[in-house]
């Protein structure tokens, strides 16, 4: 099956650009309003949607897989969303 390549490369860069330009803001923000109080909530939430960009790429070309019915790359990436959940879970306990 033809796949749709440079859609399935737009949604993901776009997730990128969304994720990485949103913690950039909330985190510059956040310093410059360290002295108010409100600055460090809003570092936090920065550092947060940092890590949790990387994550969303995963959840969004495994839907694009799955969209285009391409299963095994579709089971690879709910593997790696396995992977990290356990490494998630693990890392609390630990």
């Amino acid at each position: 099956m033809k796949r749709d390549r440079p859609r399935a490369d737009l949604s993901i860069a776009l997730t990128l650009k969304v994720g990485a330009y949103t913690a950039f803001a909330c985190i510059v923000a956040g310093l410059a309003l360290h002295f108010t109080g409100f600055g460090d909530r809003l570092t936090i939430i920065g550092m947060i949607v940092l890590l949790a960009t990387p994550v969303l790429r995963i959840i969004v070309a495994g839907v694009q897989f799955l969209r285009e019915r391409d299963f095994a790359y579709g089971l690879v990436s709910l593997g790696v969303l396995g992977i990290i959940a356990l490494a998630y879970v693990l890392g609390i306990r630990g």
